[in-house]
């Protein structure tokens, strides 16, 4: 069987408008549609809460990324969805931005910036957003990565945040005996 082994960290972050309390929840979206089966490790997660010095620091994670998955083919090659929130100290969480980058297809250690962007909404959402603090959200944060077929994100307005720093190890195995070729 061919097969795909991910291991990494996702780093940290920096120049978020957010000064303290930053998190990242995490995801590992394959085609579910072309039959890739996890083999081990975890495809989603989220990093603990870290204490930023102030705006545009850069924020420590260090979190650790295992998955392990069977390839039947290219078809349906892994993205990395993330999603960065900020909690206050009354315990609320904030949507600071969503970010998405496409796991390498080449075999060896990769450094990958995700860029992140948040919706700007209507008038409704901007309005709620500046007296209320409540920020506009995705319904559907599965659109970012966009990996079933008919999915897009065109047509959104957003608006650019910080970065989210990740770094991660390819390792395949038997893609050309298996009939699976870049």
């Amino acid at each position: 069987m061919a097969e795909l082994h991910l291991l990494g960290t996702i780093l940290g972050c920096s120049d978020f408008k957010e000064p303290s309390g930053l998190f990242c929840k995490w995801k590992i979206a394959t085609g579910e549609s072309y039959d890739w089966q996890t083999l081990g490790g975890e495809v989603s997660g989220c990093t603990q809460v870290d204490a930023l010095g102030g705006e545009g620091t850069d924020g420590v994670w260090d979190h650790p990324i295992d998955s392990h998955f069977v390839i039947p083919s290219m078809i349906g090659w892994p993205r990395m969805r993330v999603e960065v929130w900020s909690r206050d100290s009354g315990g609320s969480n904030t949507l600071c931005g969503y970010g998405f980058c496409n796991i390498p297809t080449s075999p060896g250690l990769h450094d990958i910036d995700i860029a992140t962007w948040v919706p700007c909404g209507g008038i409704h959402e901007r309005l709620c957003s500046f007296f209320l603090g409540m920020k506009p959200h995705l319904k559907d944060p599965s659109i970012v990565a966009h990996t079933r077929p008919g999915e897009s994100r065109f047509g959104l307005k957003c608006e650019s945040s910080g970065v989210v720093y990740l770094q991660i190890e390819v390792i395949t195995s038997n893609l050309e005996a298996q009939g699976v070729c870049c």
